[in-house]
């Protein structure tokens, strides 16, 4: 059988998932790539160590430009007029946004089999930009036919709100950022690690920690790494800056593996969220995960096996669950890292996940 060719189109801000499938992916479709981004190009010697092949030819698209700037729109043409010439069997691309690559898609390529990789379908509230976030999710989902959801949870959200659309389902593959040098800090560590929003809930997480260490008295750190556009806020909050290890900035990806390996335990204390990418990190890096019960981690988090629930936002759960391990750390988590470990070794074998990919490609 005649191998399919896809056109896959990566912006920047996706490119740390998508080094990993696409390349598998090429052993089984012919694949051209291209990589749209802004700015410095960050990926550069992750790109250039991919092994060259014949089935995989790479495109590289630097915009100058501002998203609404009419010099994006004829760059996305342009990029959009040769993908029409190549005549792909399908384009998976996870440009689509209002204004210009939604029409883009809508009119130069309207007759290509498209799917569309879908994040959220719904918006988490405090998310940013929220109002045009949830328009224009809602504009994409009425427009296209074929959809990519990476959770179980938003595949069966997505499959109720559209019966009929195309909807397939494929997780992420693990996020490995290289091995770590570090090693556990002295101190019993949590880690709170992500671009930093205001329904994640960073003060329940500060406030929680106080709390649990006025309880017992007893040391230890919580590190928060992320950017964060208002940290004046949260920084009032903190009363005792000694359990505090903060940084506050853009992390890069070379600094993930020793983040997760220094600490002990992964915390994410979201009032709401679709799917969080630093989950998948966590589990390849066997940090336990204590998490709301939300949708978006119960695919993830066993109660009591691999990590621990609380009630969403909730600083009450969160205190309790920290006291908790401060007293019991030693006997309680081998048990949560061999959880993990598990989880990792049963639900995120790559074999299965590009399986999943084929299938989805395969069925256009």
């Amino acid at each position: 059988m005649e191998k399919k060719k896809i056109c896959w189109i990566t912006p920047d801000y996706y490119l740390d998932t998508d080094l990993y499938i696409v390349p598998y992916l090429s052993r089984y479709f012919f694949i051209d790539w291209y990589i749209v981004y802004r700015g410095k190009f960050l990926y550069e010697k992750d790109v250039c160590l991919l092994e060259k092949s014949d089935s995989l030819v790479i495109y590289k698209s630097r915009i100058c430009s501002r998203e609404r700037s009419f010099k994006t729109f004829i760059a996305y043409f342009k990029i959009a007029v040769q993908i029409r010439k190549s005549s792909p069997n399908v384009i998976y691309t996870g440009i689509f946004s209002f204004p210009y690559a939604f029409l883009i898609l809508k009119t130069v390529l309207r007759r290509l089999n498209i799917i569309l990789p879908i994040h959220n379908v719904t918006t988490p509230k405090g998310a940013s930009n929220f109002i045009f976030a949830r328009w224009n999710t809602s504009k994409v989902l009425n427009t296209f036919e074929n959809f990519h959801t990476f959770s179980k949870s938003q595949y069966e959200k997505l499959k109720q709100l559209k019966p009929d659309k195309n909807v397939f389902y494929a997780p992420f593959l693990l996020k490995d950022y290289g091995k770590p040098s570090a090693q556990y800090n002295d101190k019993i560590t949590f880690l709170n690690f992500g671009n930093i929003r205001d329904y994640k809930r960073i003060d329940v997480l500060i406030e929680s920690a106080q709390r649990a260490y006025e309880l017992t008295k007893i040391e230890f750190l919580v590190e928060i790494a992320g950017n964060c556009d208002n940290w004046r806020r949260y920084q009032n909050l903190i009363r005792y800056p000694q359990l505090f290890r903060l940084n506050i900035r853009t992390i890069d990806n070379s600094e993930i593996p020793n983040l997760f390996a220094r600490s002990h335990y992964f915390i994410v204390p979201y009032q709401d969220i679709a799917q969080s990418g630093s989950t998948i990190i966590s589990i390849n890096y066997s940090v336990p995960i204590i998490a709301s019960n939300l949708e978006a981690f119960r695919e993830y988090v066993i109660d009591g096996e691999n990590g621990y629930f609380i009630r969403p936002a909730s600083s009450e759960d969160l205190t309790a669950i920290i006291v908790n391990i401060l007293y019991n750390h030693d006997k309680i988590y081998p048990d949560l890292v061999n959880g993990i470990n598990k989880m990792k070794n049963t639900n995120f074998s790559t074999q299965v996940i590009v399986e999943r990919y084929r299938k989805m490609f395969d069925s256009l």
